[in-house]
């Protein structure tokens, strides 16, 4: 293979419905993974749910970057000024206007903060990703690597997958992260068709792949459990067999179940405004229990409220359509440089797009945190 742009995946569109079904599951895991954590160091104990976070953490973040590699190569042949318009320009126009909403949200919490410190934290999300948000600007990072390297797909992979054998702990997380996970967005580049191919296998030979998943599912769990996350991170190339094996337990799980899971398909559809918006209820949430000081089992506390972190920013996301709170989840229509009639001009596909009414790009996937 010469060229990322080989590992276009063709006939897409009898897939997709195991790519929203894919992403869906792992935002409400992301969603979950924050609740929990965040009760957890409020109250200062832990819960009965931490095991099933620790064995979630082996493919959460893992399964979103291949999932958003996958389609990539179809962006990345674009000329450069039609991949930053269709890719680029909406990621740091989402990641600009919510660092700010971010920042805005969090200003009066910090005691004696006064607008320097509000401009001197807005500055510093441009270099240092901030918070929650971190997923929007690698992801952005991670497309303009890859077609920067685009005439060098497996040397480039080799050399991802060698820098993700250890952990990277600079402080720095730009750096941490991309080490950490820029192999797996390249994966679902390079190795797009394969992953469709073991995907329509899954389909075809259900009962086949329901064993093999339960035996991933199985012995990832029997891992986590025996060693704890932290464990299997130190260990040499631990994440990087554990990431890619979780990412295709996850679509051998989204492809078994896609069809029964309309909902969890729907969330993924819709990950961009879960993802940016969920930390609203969560926060507000959590602070509204710790003030009651009510007794409340922890790990049920959590199943509920992230329903409910899911179920609002869907809500917020379909209240502002079509209104003029609706560059919350849109691109604005001035920040559009290609014109509609070349995009219409396009084979479209619906999928995660980093906007809900540009439904060609299908490579985008929130979620935050290992």
């Amino acid at each position: 293979m010469s060229d990322f742009t080989e590992a276009a995946p063709k006939r897409v569109a009898s897939r997709l419905d195991w790519v929203d079904t894919a992403k869906g599951f792992c935002i409400i895991l992301v969603v979950l993974m924050h609740v929990v954590v965040g009760f957890e160091v409020a109250q200062e104990r832990e819960s009965w749910i931490d095991p099933f976070i620790e064995w979630a953490k082996q493919f959460r973040m893992p399964g979103f970057f291949l999932l958003s590699g996958l389609f990539a190569p179809r962006l990345i042949g674009k000329s450069w000024p039609e991949f930053l318009d269709r890719k680029i320009v909406p990621l740091v126009y989402f990641y600009l206007l919510w660092l700010a909403i971010h920042c805005l949200l969090k200003f009066t919490s910090w005691g004696d903060g006064d607008i320097a410190t509000l401009f001197s934290a807005y500055a510093l999300g441009l270099v240092q990703p901030f918070g929650l948000l971190w997923f929007i600007y690698l992801l952005a990072v991670f497309f303009v690597m890859t077609k920067a390297v685009r005439a060098y797909p497996v040397t480039s992979w080799l050399v991802a997958a060698a820098i993700a054998t250890v952990p990277v702990t600079t402080g720095w997380l730009l750096v941490d992260q991309f080490a950490a996970f820029f192999v797996f967005f390249l994966s679902g580049a390079l190795f797009a068709p394969a992953l469709l191919r073991f995907a329509d296998w899954a389909r075809e030979h259900r009962a086949a792949a329901l064993k093999l998943w339960l035996g991933w599912a199985a012995v990832s769990a029997l891992l986590a459990g025996s060693f704890g996350y932290q464990a299997l991170h130190e260990t040499f190339a631990a994440d990087l067999v554990l990431g890619h094996a979780g990412a295709l337990g996850v679509i051998a799980f989204s492809v078994l179940f896609a069809e029964r899971l309309g909902w969890i398909a729907y969330c993924g559809r819709n990950s961009l405004p879960i993802y940016l918006a969920f930390f609203v209820p969560m926060a507000a949430t959590r602070i509204l229990l710790i003030k009651t000081e009510a007794e409340f089992d922890v790990g049920l506390a959590s199943l509920l409220i992230a329903g409910l972190c899911v179920a609002l920013p869907l809500a917020l996301h379909r209240l502002t359509r079509g209104t003029m709170l609706g560059f919350l989840f849109e691109r604005p229509r001035w920040l559009r440089a290609i014109s509609a009639n070349k995009r219409s001009a396009e084979p479209a596909m619906r999928g995660p797009a980093p906007e809900t009414q540009d439904r060609a790009t299908p490579e985008f996937n929130s979620p935050a945190g290992r």
